[in-house]
């Protein structure tokens, strides 16, 4: 019965009823019925007319079959072939198909066989139908191909397969979208500066002369710098101011350093430094 079969497709696609319209061409004696009937705005009209209202009927939900089989094939392409090369939604779209046609969820069975390298195979039972999947490289994969051979299965029906084309198409989107992201990351860390051309750069210290600048390679790990060798006068109070001084300018300087690579501007290998001059003597 087509117009029960396109009733049903209605309801399984959550669209509104076909809604029929049949007009009598002939005479009260001699009828000619034609009908129309409309699908999810589509207007479909029967090409002949009968002598009976429901064989009128009949006739055009059948035709009205006949299109939507043809738009859901036409469909079928090109998410049959996002099925076959990326699997790695066939669960959630079969889990989602289950939830929206009120059935139970798929129950998978996965059994590893012997040998090396390990492979794994899937069976599942789906409303009540039990489906082999294809080797799988792990537990996982074997799943997601078993869960494949029934989204493959029903795409080709009119009623559940624009349901399950729909669903394809979502995870299909969000599948690219993940793909333009992790292009775009990729880019942006391509982009990261990696630190300067040259081999080495040299870094001037704030109120060092220039023969006190520091050279620092690309690959530098600071380690603990040497002390400069500090002559002072035979005073010990200068001695000490003096030693002091040294000290915090040191700490100054190696502060100042371990600064500039903390913020990424240097990559650094060595830190050959120039010891500082003895202070003159007083």
């Amino acid at each position: 019965m087509y117009k029960n079969r396109l009733q049903e497709y209605a309801q399984r696609s959550a669209i509104q009823l076909p809604m029929y319209k049949t007009v009598n061409e002939g005479s009260q004696h001699a009828p000619k019925f034609r009908s129309t009937v409309v699908v999810d705005g589509q207007i479909y009209t029967s090409s002949n007319t009968f002598l009976q209202r429901k064989i009128a009927e009949q006739d055009v939900s059948k035709l009205a079959l006949e299109h939507i089989s043809k738009k859901i094939k036409d469909e079928i392409c090109p998410l049959t072939t996002l099925i076959c090369e990326n699997t790695v939604f066939c669960k959630s779209i079969l889990n989602e198909f289950a939830v929206k046609m009120n059935l139970q969820k798929p129950i998978y069975n996965t059994v590893q066989r012997e040998g090396l390298p390990p492979v794994f195979i899937s069976s599942l039972v789906f409303n009540g139908v039990c489906y082999n999947g294809e080797p799988g490289r792990n537990k996982k994969e074997a799943e997601q191909l078993a869960a494949r051979v029934v989204i493959l299965s029903h795409l080709g029906e009119s009623g559940s397969g624009i349901i399950l084309s729909e669903i394809i198409k979502s995870k299909g989107k969000l599948y690219a979208a993940l793909h333009k992201v992790k292009d775009r990351s990729h880019a942006n860390i391509s982009a990261v500066p990696q630190g300067p051309s040259i081999r080495a750069m040299e870094v001037a210290i704030p109120g060092a002369s220039s023969s006190q600048a520091v050279n620092l390679q690309s690959g530098f790990v600071p380690v603990d710098l040497p002390e400069p060798l500090i002559v002072g006068p035979s005073s010990s109070k200068k001695r000490q101011k003096n030693q002091e001084e040294a000290d915090k300018k040191l700490q100054y300087d190696t502060q100042r350093v371990l600064d500039i690579i903390e913020a990424g501007r240097l990559s650094l290998a060595a830190l050959p430094m120039t010891q500082a001059p003895p202070s003159s003597l007083a």
